[in-house]
């Protein structure tokens, strides 16, 4: 009998990805944060982590767009094994080189408590945020 519900070792090595592209607006970010907690749990993330993943694609998303933009963001999201990767790009044009020093650097201060390890790149004229977070192991 299969409840489906259980996720065998054959599971944790499988590689699911979810690509989105979205205007850049806030009340969007909500379908990042879906997708980043769906591959989470299947990946059995706890929940402490599924939020902690989902506060960083909210944080980074913003950080890299500054919420509004009339352009869209593609979003790459990744899961293989018990690691996710979420990146998100927008033309260069959309990032403002900004004054706000501080609000950046508190943003990169979040991410740092919440993630394994985050960056931003430059590719082919486009700006990219990126993040990863590794499922916690379970001691015994």
């Amino acid at each position: 009998m299969s409840s489906g519900a259980y996720k065998g070792a054959e599971d944790m090595d499988e590689r699911e990805i979810v690509e989105l592209t979205l205007p850049i607006k806030p009340k969007l970010l909500s379908l990042v944060r879906f997708a980043a907690a769906t591959l989470a749990a299947n990946a059995d993330f706890s929940l402490e982590e599924i939020e902690d993943l989902r506060l960083a694609a909210d944080e980074m998303c913003l950080s890299l767009t500054g919420g509004t933009a009339d352009s869209l963001m593609q979003l790459a999201l990744c899961r293989e094994g018990d690691e996710i990767e979420i990146r998100c790009s927008v033309e260069r044009a959309v990032v403002k080189d900004r004054d706000e020093d501080s609000e950046i650097e508190w943003s990169l201060q979040i991410l740092d408590a919440l993630v394994d390890a985050h960056g931003r790149d430059l590719v082919s004229g486009r700006c990219v945020a990126w993040l990863r977070k590794r499922r916690a192991r379970a001691s015994h």
